[in-house]
C-alpha cells in the first residue's frame, strides 16, 4: 500500500471509529440526537461506496416506519440505527408494507460490530418479495472499511475529502496513539485459554491483598484471569523492545488511575471506576483496534488483573 492511500485510510478509519463512539456514549446518557445527523452522514458515504442514490426517507414520507433511506430507482431501503439487536432488524422487517414490494433491504449498525447480526436467520414479511440476505445486506463499520481499503485511489480520496469535511476534529478532539491500546491489541491476537493452569500465584500472596482491600467481585476475577500473568509480560517485553519505558509508562498510567479514583471509591466500586475510565481512554486512542464491548472488557480485566499482581493498584497486604 502506497503512503497516499495508507493516509486516506489511517484518516477514515480514525473518524469512523470516533463517530462509533460518540453515538454509543451520547445513547448511554440517552441522548439520539446524533443519530439523525448519521442518517444524513450514511446517506452520502452509501452513496459514493456503492454509487446509490439514496435520500432521506423523512422527505419522502414523515418518520417513515423500518426505514431512514430509500433509492427508488435501485430498489434498496436502509434503516440506519445505534441498535444493534436481532429484535431490532426483525422488527423493522415486519414493518416493512406491501409498497416496499420487490425491495431490497439493508441494515446499517452504526455504534456496534455486526458480524454477529450475520449469522441470524430472519423471517420476511409473508406475502411481500423482500430480498434481505443477513450475510451481505447487514453493515458496520468494518464492512465499510474492508470495502474502502480495496476502492481505487481516486474513489479512496473522494470519500477521504467527504469525511474530511463531515468529520472534522478541532485540534483537542484529535486522537493519539497511546501504549495501553497496544498492551490491548496485542492481547486480542492471542488463543488465552493456552494459559490456563500455566501460572502459580501464591508468591504473590494475592489472598491477603484481596481481603485487605474488601475486593469480593474482583476476586473472582482475580482468580479466572491471573493466569495470563506471564502474556502479559511478554507483551510488555515487546512493547519495550520499541523504545524505553514503554511497559513503564502503561503500568504508571493505570497506576495514576487508580492513585486519583481511590480518594472516592474503595473495594470493587474501585475497580469498576478503573476500568470504566481506561475504556474511555482507549476509546479516544487512535491505534485502538475495534472489538465487541465484552471482548474489550475481557481485555481490560486481564490487564487489571496483571497490574494488581504488581501492585500498580490497591494497598499492598
Amino acid at each position: 500500500m502506497c503512503m497516499n492511500r495508507q493516509n486516506y485510510f489511517d484518516y477514515i478509519e480514525s473518524r469512523l471509529t470516533w463517530l462509533s463512539y460518540r453515538v454509543t456514549t451520547r445513547g448511554a446518557l440517552n441522548m439520539y440526537d446524533i443519530n439523525i445527523h448519521c442518517e444524513n452522514f450514511y446517506m452520502n458515504l452509501l452513496n459514493l461506496l456503492f454509487g446509490w442514490n439514496l435520500v432521506n426517507a423523512n422527505t419522502i414520507q414523515r418518520n417513515s416506519p423500518a426505514i431512514d433511506l430509500m433509492y427508488k430507482e435501485g430498489n434498496v431501503i436502509v434503516q440506519v440505527s445505534s441498535t444493534n439487536t436481532v429484535t431490532k432488524i426483525q422488527s423493522s422487517l415486519d414493518k416493512l408494507g406491501t409498497k416496499y414490494n420487490g425491495y431490497n433491504f439493508k441494515f446499517v449498525s452504526i455504534a456496534k460490530p455486526a458480524e454477529k447480526l450475520k449469522e441470524h436467520e430472519y423471517n420476511l414479511p409473508i406475502g411481500l418479495n423482500i430480498i434481505f440476505n443477513p450475510t451481505s445486506d447487514i453493515f458496520d463499520i468494518e464492512t465499510f472499511l474492508n470495502r474502502i481499503n480495496s476502492s481505487s485511489i481516486e474513489d479512496m480520496r473522494s470519500i477521504y475529502e467527504f469525511i474530511k469535511k463531515e468529520l472534522c476534529f478541532d485540534s483537542d478532539e484529535l486522537k493519539l496513539e497511546t501504549g495501553l491500546a497496544y498492551v490491548i491489541n496485542e492481547l486480542s491476537a492471542i488463543n488465552l485459554r493456552e494459559n490456563e493452569l500455566s501460572f502459580d500465584t501464591t508468591s504473590f500472596d494475592v489472598n491477603n491483598k484481596i481481603v485487605k482491600n474488601n475486593l469480593f467481585v474482583f476476586k473472582d476475577i482475580i482468580e479466572q484471569y491471573d493466569v495470563n500473568f506471564s502474556t502479559v509480560q511478554k507483551i510488555y517485553n515487546d512493547f519495550d523492545s520499541i523504545g524505553n519505558n514503554k511497559s513503564f509508562a502503561v503500568l504508571q498510567t493505570i497506576n495514576k488511575e487508580y492513585l486519583q479514583l481511590k480518594t472516592k471509591f474503595s473495594g470493587d466500586s474501585l475497580y469498576n471506576a478503573i476500568a470504566k475510565n481506561l475504556k474511555e481512554k482507549l476509546s479516544l486512542s487512535a491505534n485502538l483496534k475495534q472489538f465487541y464491548d465484552e471482548d474489550l472488557d475481557l481485555y481490560i480485566d486481564i490487564v487489571l488483573v496483571d497490574a494488581f499482581i504488581r501492585c500498580k493498584i490497591f494497598e499492598k497486604p
